[in-house]
C-alpha cells in the first residue's frame, strides 16, 4: 500500500536542515560573538588606561561592541523573534552600555595588579552600567523591588570602590605591563651569531703587551758591581 502523503519523505531533510540551523548554528554564533566580544572590550578598555597602542585598543574595543551587538541581535531578533518587542534604537543603546559595562568589570578584575587605581574605578562603574542596562533590557518598572535593586547595586559599587581603593595602597604595582613577566626583571639579550663572531674577532685582534725577559741573578750582580766599585 503506497503512502497517501508523497511529500512526507521530502519534508524530512528540510526539517532536519532547519533544525540544525535554528538549534545549533545560530545559537552557537550568537553565544560566540557575545562571549568573544567581552574579551575584546575588556582588553581594549584596560589597555587604554595603561597607555599602550591607543589606536589599536580603541579599534579592538569598538570591534567588541559590534560583535556583542550582532550576537545579541541574533539572540533577540532572529532566534527569539523579538519576543520582548524592543525597539531597534533602545536595543542598540542597551547593547552598547551593557557590553561596555561588562567589559569594564572583567577587564578591571583581570588587570587589577597592572593598574590598581584605574581598575578601582572600572569595576564599580562597570557594575552600575551593566545592571542599569540589563534592567532597561528587561523592562523593569519602577517599584519597591527596583528601588531595592538600585540601592543594593549602589551599595555594592561603593563597597567595591572603597575596598579596592584601600587594597591598591598596599598592592605593589609592577614596573610596566607584561603578561607572564615578573616585575622588576630585566630581559636578557642574546647576541646573534654574527655579533658573537665580530666580538671574538675584536678580542683576537687586540694588541698583546710585550713581555720583558726576566733578568737572571748573575746579570743583576754584574750590574751592581759595575756601578759601585769599592
Amino acid at each position: 500500500m503506497t503512502s497517501s502523503h508523497p511529500d512526507a519523505f521530502s519534508e524530512a531533510p528540510l526539517s532536519s536542515q532547519h533544525s540544525v540551523r535554528s538549534r545549533l548554528l545560530l545559537p552557537f554564533t550568537a553565544y560566540f560573538l557575545m562571549l568573544a566580544s567581552t574579551s575584546f572590550i575588556a582588553g581594549g578598555i584596560v589597555h587604554l588606561g595603561l597607555g599602550e597602542n591607543t589606536v589599536f585598543y580603541i579599534t579592538l574595543a569598538a570591534v567588541g561592541v559590534v560583535c556583542f551587538t550582532a550576537g545579541n541581535y541574533l539572540q533577540e531578533y532572529v532566534i527569539q523573534k523579538n519576543r520582548r518587542a524592543t525597539g531597534l534604537g533602545t536595543f542598540l543603546l542597551v547593547s552598547f552600555v551593557l557590553s561596555v559595562g561588562i567589559g569594564m568589570m572583567t577587564g578591571g578584575i583581570q588587570h587589577y595588579l597592572d593598574n590598581p587605581l584605574y581598575s578601582t574605578v572600572l569595576i564599580p562603574v562597570g557594575l552600575l552600567l551593566a545592571v542599569a542596562a540589563f534592567a532597561v533590557r528587561e523592562r523593569l518598572t519602577l517599584g519597591r523591588k527596583v528601588i531595592r535593586l538600585t540601592a543594593g547595586t549602589l551599595g555594592v559599587a561603593a563597597l567595591l570602590f572603597g575596598g579596592l581603593g584601600a587594597l591598591s595602597k598596599v598592592v605593589a604595582t609592577p614596573a610596566g605591563h607584561a603578561h607572564g613577566a615578573e616585575a622588576g626583571t630585566v630581559p636578557t639579550t642574546h647576541p646573534s651569531p654574527q655579533g658573537a663572531a665580530e666580538q671574538a674577532t675584536e678580542e683576537t685582534a687586540a694588541p698583546i703587551p710585550a713581555v720583558m725577559p726576566a733578568e737572571t741573578p748573575g746579570a743583576a750582580a754584574e750590574g751592581h758591581d759595575d756601578g759601585h766599585d769599592h
